[in-house]
């Protein structure tokens, strides 16, 4: 066998060792399960449940919080290609590069907030 190979089955022999031992020690260690009528309830802790559970919930401030995270992303890697690539002496060709990834970045952006019409347009 490969040296990779070995030391991959190693890993997941320890891991799967120490998760078998993890739950083992937590059977015989842990607290007893107590059962009680109150588990079944909606809430374990005896409260009565009042309102509707489903509620209209806004999802634009989490769009928006998506999109600038994705943006950022997309100037952070861009900040680091144009590090990488400083010092080669050809211009098209890493800007041509650039200027794809942004493009298709922004594509893949802007068709994710088909259903949100109101941040696009």
């Amino acid at each position: 066998m490969e040296a990779g190979t070995v030391t991959f089955l190693a890993f997941v022999a320890v891991a799967s060792v120490f998760g078998g031992g993890s739950l083992y020690a937590n059977r015989m260690l842990g607290a007893r399960a107590r059962r009680s009528y109150l588990q079944k309830t909606t809430y374990e802790c005896g409260e009565e449940a009042e309102g509707e559970a489903q509620i209209d919930f806004p999802t634009q401030h989490y769009t928006f919080a998506i999109v600038f995270v994705a943006v950022d992303v997309l100037g952070f890697v861009l900040a680091l290609w144009g590090l990488t690539f400083r010092g080669i002496n050809s211009a098209y060709g890493p800007t041509l590069i650039a200027f794809g990834f942004t493009a298709l970045a922004l594509a893949g952006i802007y068709y994710a907030l088909q259903g949100e019409r109101r941040w696009v347009l």
